[in-house]
């Protein structure tokens, strides 16, 4: 049985519209759903919203910031700006594509991978040809000295 908040509210809906009252509504929720149960606060307020005449069981949306989600296209575009130009800043980003500097440092750093060297975005972990050329480097430098 699924014991969401979500999964509660279409039960509350359905035993207020039965003529339930929201106490007997939280006795009879709690025998069902036990701990997972909604507060008994939570349960009168949403009778009180359906009594209202509110259908919708969903939240309504809340006032603040929208939350940004970081998609392939807003990656890519940070991934093309870092390889124009390795010296580019988080806040230069973060102004170029009209984001929050949180979630350019996000996209760099989670995403992409990149860490800043030396004033530089470099990717954190080394491709497989990176790699190769890396060990040749080396081996090289070895048998010089």
């Amino acid at each position: 049985m699924d014991s969401s908040r979500s999964a509660q509210r279409p039960v509350i809906q359905f035993l207020r519209a039965e003529g339930e009252h929201a106490s007997q509504i939280y006795r009879k929720m709690k025998k069902v759903y036990g701990e997972q149960c909604l507060a008994r606060c939570s349960i009168f307020r949403w009778c009180q919203r359906y009594e209202a005449g509110r259908v919708n069981i969903k939240d309504l949306p809340r006032p603040g910031q929208a939350h940004v989600v970081t998609n392939s296209a807003t990656i890519s575009d940070v991934d093309d700006l870092i390889r124009q130009s390795r010296r580019i800043t988080t806040r230069e980003i973060a102004v170029e594509l009209s984001i929050s500097k949180r979630t350019a440092h996000h996209i760099i750093h989670k995403e992409l991978g990149y860490g800043k060297v030396c004033a530089q975005w470099v990717p954190k972990h080394l491709s497989e040809n990176r790699k190769t050329a890396r060990m040749g480097v080396c081996l090289t430098q070895q048998f010089l000295h």
